[in-house]
This record gives C-alpha cells, structure tokens and sequence, in this order.
C-alpha cells in the first residue's frame, strides 16, 4: 500500500500539471489566432524604467503598431524620444541622440525589433523560442498571464518577460522585461483602439 499511494499521487498531480498545460496552450493558441486580426494597434502608454540600481524614470507616450511590421512609440516624456520599427530599419531618439539600425546587418537589434513586434501581434511561442524561456500561462482578472525565464544567462537579452492581454479581443495591454544586466521596463496601455486608420507618418525615420 506505501507504494500505491504515492504512485496515485504522482498520477494525479501528473495529470492536474497535464490540464494546466493543456489549457495554456489553448489560451496561446487564441492569443495567436486573434492576434491575426489586428490590422493596427493605437493606445497610450506609460512606461517605468527601472536602472540596476533601482532608480526608477517615468515615460509615457503613444503606441502605434500595424501588422505590416510597423511599430512606434512617440514619447512626450521625455518629449522628443522615438523608437520606431518599420521594414527592414530601427529608429532610436534618446536624449537628443538619433540612431539608426540596418536590422539585416544587426542580429541583436533585430532580436528587439522582432520580439516588440512579436508580442503586439500575439506571437508567443516566437517569443520564447527567440529567448530560450520557458513559460506558463494563467488567467486573471479577464486577461492571460503569460510569464517567461530564460533557461539560461545570455551576454543580451532578458531573463524574464511577463506579457498581459485582454481576453476580450487578445490586445496586449501590459509588458514587463527584465534584461539579464537587472535593468526592467515596465509598459502599460490605455484608451486603445484597434483596427483603426494609422497615419504612416508615424514610421517615417
């Protein structure tokens, strides 16, 4: 009897961690599939940057994201900071210092660029493949809860990453990275509207 307990036992949980598998891959599944449909993503956004040694900067702006790999964010704090995503190109402004990427030529810059847009159009299983996370889905509060820890330290990249969209419509409305160097952006949406006119002026570099 000693050994068909714990035999039952490991079959229960076995089969409990199997359910709990299964529907997060269902919840994946309709992240993905919606995620299809989303022409163009617009919101505002506030965003929290939080240094390796705990000082935190306040950010906010507004999103724009299209499913033809376009993607920006227009700060009006700090005003005048860009990051935009168009094609095969990446735009930084930071502090008055304007960059330019040829993400063909950049491997981790392209890393970025795929996995911003990745996570806007629902693509998660990308995500954590590109990261080398593992991950587990949960629901709450109307949204999916999809948290990612990397299997191991890498020179770049993050070491974790928690993605929240709305069940409703599958929309992304809160990210959360932590870099492997402890440096974290937290990202939140509001007022967003989806499949509505962008202007492409918002890509322009």
């Amino acid at each position: 009897m000693k050994y068909i307990i714990p035999a039952l036992l490991l079959t229960f949980f076995g089969l409990q961690f199997s359910n709990i598998q299964a529907q997060g891959d269902k919840s994946l599944d309709k992240i993905e599939t919606v995620g299809k449909k989303h022409v163009s993503i617009t919101g505002s956004l506030v965003q929290v940057r939080t240094t390796a040694a705990k000082a935190k900067i306040d950010m906010a702006g507004t999103l724009y994201y299209t499913d033809k790999n376009q993607f920006a964010i227009n700060y009006a704090t700090p005003a005048g900071n860009r990051t935009v995503i168009n094609g095969q190109g990446m735009l930084l402004i930071a502090k008055g210092k304007n960059q330019k990427f040829n993400l063909q030529k950049n491997p981790p810059m392209q890393k970025l660029a795929n996995f911003l847009i990745d996570a806007m159009a629902g693509r998660v299983r990308e995500i954590a493949t590109s990261n080398n996370a593992d991950y587990t889905v949960k629901e709450n509060g109307g949204n999916y809860v999809v948290e990612m820890t990397a299997r191991k330290k890498a020179a770049k990249g993050f070491s974790s990453i928690r993605l929240v969209y709305r069940q409703s419509d599958c929309v992304m409305v809160e990210m959360e990275t932590v870099d492997f160097s402890g440096v974290s952006n937290l990202y939140k949406m509001t007022d967003i509207k989806v499949n509505t006119a962008v202007d492409a002026a918002v890509f322009n570099f």
